[in-house]
């Protein structure tokens, strides 16, 4: 009899029934590099199975990054990493496949449950110092340490995703300029341009331990920049963190590498014994001891409820909203400090103009100066009783941040300035900021190189209210001859424009549930174009704002574009892939 399976979310129908002698049985997540799928074994076992996205699979450069992560996952042995089981990089998708990991995310658990205490806290810490050790022994710097990133299983904590993990000994396969990795997890040095290696992981160790004592984000929440500017000048949130752990956590998260515990000295202290090497016998000691602790003093959780694709919106016009990070530090980075801390996009973005406009041409501003209704939904009309605006701008590479100005001081005014950015200098972005979208893209149909999925990620950044996404809010717009590569409002010049279905919800999210992934599929669209954001004009809370976007240009064919962030260079989609 086949044991029931756990509640996944469902496959689509474009989804694969089948990678290698493992069968799916539904969806745990995607990525910029591909999809993650449960599966089960011939034997029965559940396994959890990565597949590159078809599109990215033909470009020589990712398909050596999935060898390579394979080969790393390969190299890593611990009883809180998860057992790799097989993999195979030569076929026309590869896959990789390892042990299912049952058990909700740290941050799930501490959503849910609050943060970790006591025993089960110090198991937790030891665990996730277990497995960075093993995964320095192999020779490698994971580099996105974060409450996502680890399940609580029922034996231990489990370290995920070496999606970005390098070898030491290797050359990172990525994007000159580029920084892997998430703000408020990602160490100074990184920050600085420096190179990742292990005291970076034992500084992410340190934020995750302080994130499961408290529950709260080390650095705080906000913007990018925001997140930054705090990690930059080495001011964790350490207030309720045991006073046992505390020395120990507030020595990871300094700002000098030199001088943080090394993972062997971490484990040292935890366990009460001598630091180990790196590899030998010591180290397979303080395995065995690890285990002991987890055996003696780590508590299961209950498995995660039932995972939904979205939850519906329940918007609530009447509800008042203290804009996000009210009484917190001004900011002094610009869009270049951003661009320093993002991940990686699969496709190819380059930063376009900005727009006040409906997505089917028409302007956003009525004769009368008045905002109008939003195309393509439900909404039409002018905007009564606005209670301010909502402006996006682009943040980054792929990275979109929704602003929302209820009082009206940040002086957004519906309508557009083309390219630039939307709010004043002297803005406070971190106050204003409520959500970031980040965008990825490939060919929805990889041998055609036609049709365009649009998917990433969104999360809140406020501390109350909600924000929904949905597929009406993105449009892709054609370019080609005739047509202004660089517009100053890519929706009034007439090109063929592409749209989803207006009143799809996505995903909502907000405090209790800050972030979510979606996926929009626009089968006609071309392999390379602008991808206009226009958020709902009740887009957060319920509230009906005036709304002005953003837009940016696609190009699955280039998937490692040449963007300069730091000089604010705008440069303009190309139809076709530049001749040598």
């Amino acid at each position: 009899m086949t044991p029931p399976e756990p509640p996944f979310q469902p496959l689509r129908p474009r989804d694969p029934r089948s990678v290698g002698d493992y069968r799916t049985v539904g969806r745990l997540g995607a990525g910029g590099m591909g999809a993650v799928y449960a599966g089960r074994a011939p034997s029965g076992a559940l396994v959890a199975i990565k597949l590159v996205h078809g599109d990215l699979a033909a470009d020589p450069d990712f398909r050596a990054r999935f060898r390579r992560e394979a080969d790393l996952v390969r190299r890593v042995s611990s009883p809180c990493v998860p057992r790799f089981l097989a993999s195979d990089t030569g076929s026309g998708q590869p896959w990789l496949v390892t042990e299912y990991v049952a058990g909700p995310t740290l941050r799930q658990h501490v959503r849910d449950h609050g943060p970790l205490t006591g025993g089960h806290l110090r198991a937790f810490a030891a665990g996730v110092a277990e497995a960075l050790r093993a995964i320095h022994t192999a020779g490698i710097v994971h580099r996105d340490l974060k409450p996502g990133n680890v399940v609580l299983a029922e034996d231990g904590p489990k370290v995920l995703d070496f999606g970005i993990a390098r070898a030491l000994a290797e050359t990172a396969i990525t994007r000159t300029g580029g920084l892997f990795g998430t703000p408020g997890w990602v160490a100074p040095e990184l920050l600085r341009g420096g190179q990742p290696g292990p005291a970076a992981d034992v500084f992410a160790w340190g934020a995750l331990a302080a994130f499961a004592a408290t529950g709260r984000n080390p650095f705080g929440t906000g913007s990018a920049e925001s997140v930054a500017v705090r990690v930059l000048e080495a001011r964790p949130d350490l207030d309720g963190v045991p006073e046992d752990l505390a020395p120990l956590v507030t020595a990871a998260t300094g700002d000098d590498p030199a001088r943080r515990p090394t993972v062997e000295q971490v484990l040292s202290e935890l366990l009460g014994t001598e630091p180990t090497r790196v590899g030998g016998t010591g180290a397979e000691e303080a395995t065995v001891r690890v285990t002991q602790v987890l055996r003696e003093q780590w508590e299961a959780p209950s498995p995660p409820a039932a995972v939904a694709p979205h939850r519906s919106p329940t918007p609530n016009p009447d509800s008042a909203r203290t804009p996000a990070g009210a009484g917190g530090r001004r900011w002094a980075v610009g869009v270049a400090a951003v661009a320093t801390v993002l991940l990686v996009t699969a496709g190819g973005w380059y930063l376009g103009g900005r727009f006040g406009t409906n997505v089917d041409g028409t302007s956003a501003r009525g004769t009368d100066g008045s905002e109008e209704g939003r195309v393509g939904g439900t909404e039409t009309g002018a905007v009564s009783g606005a209670g301010g605006t909502i402006a996006v701008e682009m943040s980054g590479n792929g990275l979109f941040t929704v602003h929302a100005d209820d009082s009206g001081q940040l002086g957004i005014a519906p309508g557009f300035d083309g390219v630039g950015p939307v709010l004043p200098e002297e803005a406070e972005r971190a106050e204003s900021a409520v959500a970031t979208v980040r965008l990825e893209t490939v060919s929805s149909d990889a041998a055609a190189r036609t049709g365009v999925t649009v998917f990433g990620e969104v999360e809140y950044v406020a501390d109350n209210g909600e924000f929904t996404l949905r597929s009406g809010d993105f449009t892709l717009l054609e370019v080609g001859e005739g047509m202004d590569p660089l517009p100053d409002d890519p929706t009034a010049d007439g090109r063929p424009a592409h749209h989803a279905d207006p009143d799809d919800v996505l995903v909502t999210v907000d405090p209790e549930s800050p972030g979510a992934e979606f996926e929009v599929r626009f089968p006609g669209a071309p392999d390379s174009g602008l991808l206009a954001y226009l958020p709902a004009h009740d887009a957060h809370g319920g509230t009906r704002y005036a709304v002005r976007g953003a837009y940016a240009c696609y190009m699955n064919w280039h998937p490692y574009p040449p963007v300069d962030m730091t000089d604010e260079e705008f440069v303009p989609c190309w139809e076709e892939p530049p001749s040598e």
